[in-house]
C-alpha cells in the first residue's frame, strides 16, 4: 500500500522538527532532511500524476537539480 519513500518522507519531517528544537549546529542536518523531504515528496506526486515517460524523466531531472541548487544555497547562507 505505502512505499519505502512514504517512510523516509515522514522520518524526514520528524528529524527536521526535532532539530530545530534542539540545537543550532545542527543546520546541516536540517538542511539535507529538508532537501530530503522535498526531493522525495515531489518524486511521490509526479509518479502518482504524470504518466507520460517523457515528461516524467524531465521532471525528474529537474526536481534533482533543484535540489541540488537548494542545497547550495543553504551551505551559501550557512557560510
Amino acid at each position: 500500500m505505502f512505499d519505502v519513500s512514504w517512510i523516509f518522507t515522514r522520518l524526514a519531517g520528524v528529524f527536521l522538527f526535532g532539530g530545530i528544537l534542539l540545537d543550532a549546529e545542527i543546520i546541516i542536518l536540517i538542511s539535507n532532511l529538508i532537501s530530503l523531504h522535498m526531493n522525495l515528496g515531489l518524486r511521490v506526486i509526479l509518479n502518482d500524476y504524470i504518466h507520460i515517460n517523457k515528461i516524467k524523466i524531465a521532471l525528474l531531472f529537474l526536481i534533482r537539480v533543484a535540489g541540488i541548487e537548494i542545497s547550495r544555497y543553504i551551505l551559501e547562507i550557512l557560510l
